[in-house]
């Protein structure tokens, strides 16, 4: 299989957890659980995997659906990625994610535009200011894959990825995971992740299978903001 080298560094670059677009900021309801005590070390490989095994799955979804728009022309695309977006706010009923996700897909979509002017881009962004509308970092992050002409699921498999490992690095500043554990655990969980992407691989929105329950973390993210001290925004 040729490899455009260009096109894998840029992703690379994109699917990294260090991406200056404030992804660091946001524990998505883990501090929460940390705090309350409802989370420990001993516990936090079963509980990311169950929880990649729900939300990871809409994400996957949505990041594929998200790469599909790239294909389509501005006029049919503009309604159909807001359409998109919608319903992905639709799945997500606690706020703090939801406005999570929501910043760091408009953060996304600006700073790949600022390194590479696209019209698609300007339109998604343009599109969902005038409509007051959210751009979630799964549909954005796969758009922008689809755009670059990365692989579909190398790109879900890349967004996984830095999900998984956005998770780990903030448990890492919540409680006692060391750097070595903290690796062990997101390399035990790499089959998971392959799992996930290929089981969504040909869902589309109309599917009664795209679902994704994770009460715990759900009521964690809607007391996060009820904690005393708090290290993340969510």
């Amino acid at each position: 299989m040729c490899i455009d080298h260009l096109v894998f560094l840029q992703i690379m670059q994109l699917a990294d957890s260090a991406l200056p677009i404030g992804s660091l900021a946001h524990s998505f309801g883990l501090e929460t659980l940390v705090a309350e005590g409802v989370l420990t070390v001993g516990q936090l490989e079963s509980l990311l995997r169950d929880y990649l095994d729900e939300v990871g799955g809409l994400e996957s979804v949505f990041c594929r659906l998200g790469y599909r728009l790239a294909s389509l022309d501005l006029g049919t695309f503009e309604p159909r990625w807001l359409a998109l977006n919608e319903q992905l706010s639709a799945f997500k009923t606690a706020r703090e994610s939801r406005t999570a996700s929501a910043a760091l897909g408009r953060r996304f979509l600006q700073l790949v535009q600022d390194v590479q002017e696209n019209q698609m881009i300007r339109a998604a962004q343009q599109s969902a200011k005038a409509a007051e509308a959210d751009v979630h970092y799964s549909s954005a992050f796969g758009l922008v894959a689809g755009i670059l002409g990365v692989d579909e699921t190398a790109t879900v498999l890349a967004h996984l990825q830095q999900f998984l490992t956005g998770l780990v690095s903030a448990c890492q500043r919540l409680m006692p995971l060391g750097q070595s554990q903290a690796s062990k655990i997101i390399w035990r969980l790499k089959p998971t992740l392959i799992a996930i992407a290929k089981r969504y691989e040909a869902f589309d929105l109309n599917s009664d299978a795209v679902v994704a329950f994770t009460p715990l973390v759900d009521i964690g993210s809607m007391r996060h903001p009820l904690l005393t001290t708090r290290l993340f925004i969510s």
